[in-house]
């Protein structure tokens, strides 16, 4: 009975040092998947303000076509095309899809230059408005901003992928608790990575 007793209370205190190595292991990777997440809601709130400022900036225009129905009518059809694609990203903000979003950010990029190009040719001397020249500086720091932001949530993703991956403990905990066996990295295409060329666009009319 004593071998019996002594072996059992072997065992328990290996169970015990096993369930705090792997809950040990359970808040590590909590910790880092926690900074994933605080690192994605930076992006959310970068993206957040460039899906809010173009349609600022499309709503600008407005102001100095008053008189032009004709072109009035197809920057109105613009902005429109603009507010669903903001729609859209925000879903996808929510859902924390870095794939939609690259998608919609660069279909944005797009629609931006083709509004702007338009503007331009029709109307060369908003060029010189203030407003303009201000709304042109918040956009370029959003992309800044965008950049950044994107990059640092990229190395919370590795360094949390590198320890749920890595090591056995995690790999064990983050199956028993149910964690992901790697988070999505952000890798936006070479279009979405590129600022809308609104600044060019002014610039060489």
């Amino acid at each position: 009975m004593k071998i019996v007793g002594i072996v059992l209370g072997v065992l328990l205190v290996l169970v015990i040092i096993i369930a705090g190595w792997v809950w040990s292991g359970r808040g590590g990777l909590i910790d880092r998947s926690q900074a994933v997440d605080e690192k994605w809601s930076q992006v959310q709130n970068v993206y957040q303000r460039r899906f809010d400022l173009v349609p600022n900036l499309v709503a600008s225009v407005d102001n100095f076509m008053q008189r032009q129905q004709a072109t009035l009518e197809g920057v109105i059809a613009m902005r429109q095309r603009v507010i669903q694609l903001k729609d859209q990203a925000e879903g996808a903000l929510k859902t924390q899809n870095p794939a939609l979003l690259d998608s919609l950010s660069g279909q944005l990029s797009r629609q931006l230059n083709s509004f702007i190009n338009v503007v331009v040719e029709q109307y060369p001397q908003i060029k010189g408005d203030q407003l303009y020249s201000d709304l042109m500086t918040q956009l370029e720091g959003t992309e800044n901003r965008i950049a950044q932001e994107r990059r640092v949530y990229n190395e919370s993703v590795r360094e949390y992928n590198v320890f749920r991956q890595r090591g056995v403990k995690a790999l064990i905990a983050g199956a028993i608790f149910g964690f992901p066996y790697q988070k999505e990295f952000f890798a936006a295409s070479t279009e979405a990575q590129t600022a809308p060329s609104v600044k060019d666009a002014f610039n060489n009319k």
